[in-house]
């Protein structure tokens, strides 16, 4: 019977842990193409538990690592004039925006780098933006990691928007507010340990 109590107490840790335990990043590796083609992907696209919305007439697109312009990394291309893309969690939970990684769509071909603007809706229904400006590097150098404060926590979406040229992005590092029941079971399995570790004999002792 004790070890049965043991047993749902460590199983309480650990699935509470696991719900706790949000941090993800969307690398979009499952997409990964030794080519030199375009893959069309459709408007909507779903990893880790987080949906990617594409707001333009055309879809969310990849590059082959064949490609002359792939970025060395598989990424998410969102190919519209001023397209828009929208970040949020399938569960319409509470989440934080930590870091993204972005290249311009044809590295080398456009001196000026690209414009993209950040908008972020927070639960408290405040709106706040940022904008942030891509160098343009050359084909397969890799992209540039933008990192977000504070600012962009207690996120119920964020999209982003071009503003010049067109973009790609890979390494969306999103952090997921846990829910209230994963600190009830980690809750529960600590309580329910604690108390058997308190019913123990001390040694010694008849």
């Amino acid at each position: 019977m004790k070890k049965t109590l043991i047993a749902i107490g460590i199983g309480f840790l650990v699935q509470g842990y696991a719900l706790a335990a949000h941090a993800t990043v969307l690398d979009f590796e499952t997409l990964a193409n030794n080519d030199d083609l375009i893959h069309d992907l459709g408007a909507s696209y779903i990893e880790k538990g987080y949906r990617l919305e594409n707001l333009g007439h055309f879809p969310f697109s990849t590059y082959g690592s064949q490609n002359p312009f792939f970025s060395g990394s598989t990424a998410l291309i969102n190919d519209n004039d001023a397209g828009i893309t929208r970040l949020s969690l399938v569960s319409q939970g509470e989440f934080a925006l930590r870091s993204i990684d972005m290249v311009t769509l044809y590295p080398g071909l456009t001196p000026d780098g690209a414009d993209i603007t950040f908008t972020a809706l927070r639960t408290d229904h405040t709106i706040i933006s940022r904008v942030i400006h891509i160098d343009d590097r050359l084909p397969g150098s890799g992209a540039q990691t933008f990192t977000f404060g504070s600012d962009f926590e207690h996120l119920a979406a964020v999209s982003w928007s071009n503003m010049a040229s067109y973009h790609q992005f890979d390494n969306i590092n999103v952090t997921a507010v846990p829910e209230p029941e994963s600190y009830a079971m980690l809750l529960a399995g600590l309580g329910l340990l604690g108390a058997l570790a308190r019913r123990r004999p001390r040694a010694g002792l008849v």
